[in-house]
């Protein structure tokens, strides 16, 4: 008996390219792999149960999780980003601190998607800001509303952030991805910490959380008829990622020339398991983006965050 068919949907990052470029096979299962750059297209493929599993947003599965939607993740984490460098302003909107974006008009692609959470999470816990004084202004409006005493506007969708960042009609923008203005160089907008890596490696000193945004996350029917699964995929995602990183060393996969020194630098700061998956080592990424969530309006009380996973990856030994 050959092995059994898995359709997943990945993203194209470094950390996922032996599982995509077939270096590393989980074992029991074939997969049928759709892949991109488009993070919400690959989240949708699993909402429109077009695979079996793929990596999902953090902050949807813990609002799919409060609605009782039949998903389970397991402790595998392909995409993390620290948010405040996701944060920029317009240079002439006198914003020159977190605290200054407090009677500003900020603009961000929607309420709930994952980015926006852990940054206003970061804002109101780290900074003290009082996120209920921005005047917020969302393209899509359409998901869960934000809680009593915050103001969120809708944006015609035509709009775009990042021009109306520019030319001055929004003081800030929150936005998952860099934004043109930044990688073009315009000198109309600038991020709201221009050293954002110190800020950065301040924030996770102080507070211990590697933001996640992306888990992989399996149907439950799927699960219930292939339960060897979960540990299987665990066991795979964790030798692509020693198996990217091992090509990071070596310098052959990479065009920056001191990416192998980052890496030094990152497990420095981080932990020499820098990007773990498992449980234990992100409890604290965990359990704050359950309490955002339901803080800002997306769940109606704090979902527990143990029970987002399969118990038998969860449990799983190793980093």
């Amino acid at each position: 008996m050959g092995d059994q068919k898995l359709r997943i949907g990945l993203a194209q990052h470094d950390i996922n390219m032996p599982i995509l470029d077939g270096t590393v096979k989980p074992e029991g299962f074939e997969l049928d792999i759709t892949s991109g750059t488009d993070d919400g297209a690959i989240h949708a493929l699993l909402r429109d149960d077009k695979v079996d599993a793929a990596e999902y947003g953090f902050a949807t599965l813990v609002q799919d999780k409060a609605n009782n939607v039949p998903f389970v993740a397991i402790p595998v984490f392909p995409n993390r980003k620290f948010r405040l460098s996701y944060i920029y302003v317009n240079a002439k909107a006198g914003i020159n601190s977190a605290r200054d974006l407090e009677g500003k008009r900020v603009g961000i692609p929607s309420w709930s998607n994952s980015c926006n959470v852990w940054a206003r999470g970061a804002l109101q816990h780290y900074y003290k800001l009082d996120i209920a004084k921005i005047n917020w202004f969302a393209v899509r409006t359409d998901g869960p509303k934000p809680p009593d005493g915050i103001t969120l506007q809708p944006l015609q969708r035509r709009k775009d952030l990042d021009n109306m960042l520019a030319s001055g009609e929004l003081d800030a923008v929150i936005e998952p991805n860099v934004i043109p203005s930044i990688l073009n160089g315009d000198q109309r907008v600038r991020r709201l910490f221009p050293d954002f890596k110190t800020e950065e490696q301040s924030y996770f000193k102080a507070t211990g959380i590697f933001p996640i945004s992306h888990m992989l996350t399996f149907s439950q029917a799927f699960v219930d008829k292939n339960p060897s699964a979960p540990l299987a995929l665990l066991k795979a995602f964790r030798e692509a990622r020693d198996e990217a990183y091992r090509r990071i060393e070596e310098q052959q996969v990479i065009s920056i020339s001191w990416a192998s020194g980052l890496l030094d630098e990152q497990r420095r700061i981080l932990g020499e398991s820098c990007w773990p998956y498992n449980i234990a080592d992100n409890r604290v990424a965990l359990d704050a983006m359950t309490e955002y969530a339901h803080e800002q309006g997306l769940t109606p009380h704090k979902v527990d965050y143990q029970t987002l996973f399969h118990k038998e990856a969860a449990a799983y030994a190793g980093a």
